[in-house]
């Protein structure tokens, strides 16, 4: 740049301008401000705030995931949200809980919850019976189940029945209380307290109404369904939207505290401690999830937080009251690892991870992605300030410093129990703790319960190693539909897509290993890109380059085509290679004696010319030798094919 132009005296000013005003200026006004922490998490989206949990089991029942392609042995307390499924054997029978609402699946039932959000439940039914006890539905929320028939929309709380039926047996939905309404191809029926709808038809459906008539299983559901024990203490609204919370009184008390409120003693043996009696399993979009083995262990791992009060552990649901539904967590806990001396990352490569349950008015670090907005709403219940997101944890200053609990990492990583493998924390380990805030503790393996092949091919987990015992084994169950991946956009439809009708020979059977695709063929015609049939060889193209290869050339065949066993394919880019190659029915490439043959149609009569090239050098193709010649070369080559025999011997 000259010195005198006018672009450098404009450059020059600048530069001596910023110079001279930066001491002015203040530090903040230079800098441009940081975006905010959860701004690019916020537009992908929070996880789901609201959840279901598997209450109860008897007898063999099946679950699987939204990303999962087979089934899995269901434990209890395991977290129900979109895209999962369970499947009930013929003889066993398994319960959801979703806020208060109960649903009881029978024998031989297929139930898979398409979407699960603070607006309600959509649900299919491919084959069995289900009986729905919503309780504490809001106004917004719309509760429906697809049957194969038709549509079955519940309204506001109520008892209802619901049989899928198949290609002999109809199908009913029963009210007990409420109403529902039954839509779907020529049937549209509103059905009242008391009354049961019948639809029948494979093609054209009919639907009817008529009086209500509870099953063996309804009426057993029913019997069941006895009132909870009227506590001591009330607790408080918040609890009865939580899954599980309802149950809390049959397995605890109820007391009121002087500084935390209402809070409940779980009844448990002497030495017992939060976040021990159970597994850690994978389940996206949170990730590490706490699933507890006792039968209450569901609400007060998810919700609130421990405290020890006069020697015995309690539970808190909050200690600020808010109008809002409570958001769920993964486990209420803060992972930690001793890094004395060295850096936290070499701590948690050696093998020891640790956890901490946090007390009232600590907060809560998710470890998977969240925007600012949810850490509020998901602390807002036990921090007085939630404007402010403090990130410096130390752990030797958590009220539950005592009950924290360290094991290998293998334990997470292979979904044991942590019981048998839990060591106790020495108060010198505690100071020197580090708090693993904003990203996973460990990193799962195939081995981790919740990990599916899709999981393990996105994060590119290593293998199981050899004589590894896996937790999640296969189960059996029918063919699972396509569901849409867990952490995408989900439009909330009008509907889910209607299950097909089954014979009544097809209940109950479990679905048998899918056959692998058949891989299509990939012979190539000479015309276009049109794939050779079954039973043919791909043909031989009429014009080939005049690429010549040179005498010793490695040629690598590919596998034959799956229609063409007996001779070998040559790849599409090797397809020149016919012109001087003669390729036999083993495979080896063979040079062929003669040069100037080409396969196809006889060449259009070029003029005629008498004159020869020099030696060496090579015609065009608008250029030929004279006819007399080229009829004596192509005598050498009659009787003969190249792609299947060697070139016959000249007779003498």
């Amino acid at each position: 740049m000259h010195p005198h132009s006018l672009l450098f005296r404009l450059t020059a000013s600048s530069a001596v301008a910023a110079l001279l005003l930066s001491p002015v200026l203040p530090s903040a006004a230079l800098a441009q401000p940081p975006p905010p922490v959860g701004a690019a998490q916020q537009q992908a989206g929070d996880p789901p705030a609201r959840v279901g949990r598997l209450a109860r089991t008897s007898g063999t029942v099946s679950f699987h995931t939204a990303e999962a392609d087979q089934w899995s042995p269901a434990s209890i307390n395991y977290p129900v949200t979109s895209g999962e499924g369970f499947w009930t054997e013929p003889n066993a029978q398994a319960e959801l809980q979703v806020g208060g609402s109960r649903i009881q699946l029978a024998g031989g039932t297929d139930f898979e919850v398409g979407l699960l959000d603070d607006n309600g439940l959509q649900a299919t039914m491919g084959q069995g019976e289900a009986y729905l006890h919503t309780r504490g539905t809001g106004p917004s929320e719309s509760w429906s189940v697809q049957t194969p028939r038709g549509l079955v929309t519940l309204s506001g709380d109520g008892r209802y029945a619901i049989v899928a039926g198949d290609s002999q047996t109809p199908t009913t939905v029963t009210v007990l209380e409420g109403s529902a309404q039954v839509s779907g191809d020529n049937v549209n029926l509103q059905v009242a307290a008391g009354q049961a709808a019948t639809i029948t038809g494979t093609d054209s459906f009919q639907g009817s109404l008529g009086p209500a008539q509870p099953d063996s299983f309804v009426t057993a559901m029913l019997a069941r369904e006895a009132p909870p024990p009227v506590p001591a203490v009330a607790p408080p609204p918040a609890v009865e939207s939580m899954p599980g919370g309802a149950d809390l009184a049959a397995y605890g008390t109820w007391a009121e505290a002087r500084e935390y409120g209402p809070v409940w003693y779980p009844q448990v043996a002497a030495g017992w401690v939060p976040y021990r009696e159970g597994h850690w399993a994978w389940v996206p979009p949170w990730g590490w999830t706490w699933v507890d083995d006792d039968p209450w262990g569901f609400a007060p791992f998810h919700y609130g937080r421990w405290v020890e009060i006069g020697g015995r552990w309690a539970w808190t649901p909050g200690v600020v009251t808010v109008a809002a539904p409570p958001v769920y967590a993964p486990a209420l806990v803060t992972f930690f690892g001793i890094a004395a001396g060295i850096g936290l990352g070499a701590a948690l490569a050696s093998g020891d991870i640790g956890w901490c349950p946090l007390g009232p008015r600590e907060a809560y670090h998710p470890w998977y992605h969240a925007s600012d907005r949810y850490w509020r709403e998901v602390n807002v219940r036990h921090v007085t300030n939630i404007t402010r997101i403090d990130r410096s944890v130390v752990i030797d200053r958590y009220a539950n410093r005592s009950a924290a609990t360290m094991v290998a990492a293998s334990v997470l990583q292979a979904s044991r129990p942590v019981r048998p493998a839990a060591r106790r924390v020495d108060p010198r380990q505690l100071a020197a703790a580090h708090a693993v805030i904003g990203r996973e503790p460990v990193a799962p393996t195939r081995a981790t319960a919740g990990v599916t092949a899709a999981t393990a091919r996105q994060t590119r987990l290593a293998p199981v190693p050899p004589g590894a015992a896996v937790r999640h084994g296969a189960a059996p169950g029918p063919a699972i539909r396509p569901a849409v991946a867990p952490g995408a956009v989900r439009p909330r439809p009008a509907g889910p897509a209607a299950p097909q009708l089954q014979g009544p020979q097809q209940r109950g059977r479990p679905a048998l290993k899918r056959a692998r695709r058949r891989r299509s063929c990939r012979g190539r015609s000479s015309r276009g890109d049109r794939r050779c049939r079954a039973g043919r060889q791909p043909r031989t193209p009429r014009h080939m380059p005049r690429r010549r290869w040179p005498a010793r050339v490695v040629i690598r065949l590919p596998a034959p085509c799956r229609h063409n066993r007996g001779r070998p394919r040559l790849p599409e880019s090797s397809l020149h290679m016919r012109r001087h190659w003669h390729i036999p029915a083993n495979g080896r490439p063979v040079r062929s004696p003669c040069r100037m043959h080409r396969p196809g149609p006889r060449p259009r009569r070029p003029r005629r010319s008498t004159r020869l090239p020099r030696p060496g050098r090579r015609l065009p193709r608008h250029r030929s030798r004279p006819r007399r010649m080229r009829l004596r070369r192509r005598a050498r080559c009659t009787g003969r094919n190249r792609l299947t025999t060697r070139p016959r011997p000249r007779r003498r």
